[in-house]
């Protein structure tokens, strides 16, 4: 079973209207009704399901400005170890395909009582907190916009950003540039309150180190919102084992794996999704065993429960995970 978190998503039929490479590696997909008409509403952070093809669906988070439904603007990056999602949509979808998607979703959502908001973004993650950035000045809250690439190639919309209304409080934050181009933590929280507000997207290691940076500046934690584009294992994760209890297999998850592929690679085929920890698709019941949450489907209390783990991108703190499969 499910947390009660999961949500059924009904499929919409939509037009690609347009799609260009708007930065390195990163295409931007228009999508309209394909009945004409408007897409049901979305909040600032929500997300659809793209079905890619009969078994393949991928989640992407809606950039353009909420107050307009007659589009959904997504961005996706191209990934280096692509399993059919990012690398079909760049190599396979044109202007005038049909597709389906989901209705939009939102696990990182904008609180409607922010005062003053730092909105922070890494490569990619710029597709949600651009959509903020519209929001937060329609409601005319007081916020600054941090973008921070490898290079001004790699940057998304930061032509559409630069003619925006919100133009004067974005800053272009470039990993090759000089020092005084690189993002400063200190800087950005300098004059910030434990009431402000700070929401972050990007990679797991960026996400965490810009949370981190905006905890010890001395806002709580609460008012720390964050949505991690979940990479593949890395080398410097530790190994752990994994034992199927329907069949009792041991299978070791190297620090290059996640649980999904070790499984795979076993005879095992669990249903998978987004392959990020978005969807909840993979989530499976934990048997025994600690496990280290990585997934943004799951609440807060659901994680302490420790009861389902997204098999994509999870791992184990303890040695051993003992998993309902």
């Amino acid at each position: 079973m499910l947390p009660m978190s999961f949500e059924k998503n009904r499929q919409i039929h939509a037009l690609i209207r347009r799609i260009e490479i708007v930065a390195e590696d990163i295409v931007c997909v228009e999508l309209s009704p394909a009945n004409g008409g408007r897409f049901p509403p979305f909040s600032a952070g929500s997300h659809v399901d793209v079905f890619i093809d009969e078994k393949t669906i991928r989640q992407y988070s809606i950039s353009n400005d909420p107050s307009d439904c007659s589009y959904y603007r997504l961005a996706i990056q191209k990934e280096p170890q692509s399993r059919g999602g990012s690398k079909a949509i760049h190599e396979s979808f044109r202007a005038g395909d049909l597709i389906r998607i989901g209705e939009p979703r939102n696990h990182f959502c904008l609180a409607e009582d922010d005062v003053k908001v730092v909105l922070v973004a890494g490569g990619i993650g710029v597709t949600p907190i651009l959509s903020m950035a519209y929001r937060l000045t329609a409601k005319g809250t007081d916020f600054a916009f941090h973008l921070c690439v490898r290079s001004r190639e790699r940057a998304a919309f930061v032509d559409e950003i630069s003619t925006s209304p919100f133009a004067a409080r974005f800053e272009l934050h470039l990993d090759d540039g000089g020092p005084q181009q690189r993002f400063n933590p200190d800087n950005a929280f300098a004059d910030l309150t434990q009431t402000s507000a700070v929401y972050v997207c990007g990679p797991r290691g960026f996400m965490e180190f810009v949370a981190g940076a905006a905890r010890r500046s001395g806002i709580r934690p609460e008012r720390i919102h964050t949505e991690s584009f979940v990479s593949a294992a890395v080398d410097g994760e530790e190994e752990f084992e994994v034992v199927t209890a329907r069949t009792g297999k041991v299978l070791l998850v190297r620090h290059n794996k996640s649980i999904a592929e070790t499984l795979e690679e076993a005879g095992i085929c669990p249903i998978l999704s987004c392959e990020q920890g978005i969807c909840g698709t993979c989530l499976t019941k934990v048997i025994s065993g600690e496990v280290d949450h990585r997934d943004t489907f799951q609440t807060n209390a659901e994680k302490i429960g420790n009861s389902m783990i997204a098999i994509c991108c999870s791992r184990a703190r303890s040695k051993q995970l003992v998993l309902d499969i």
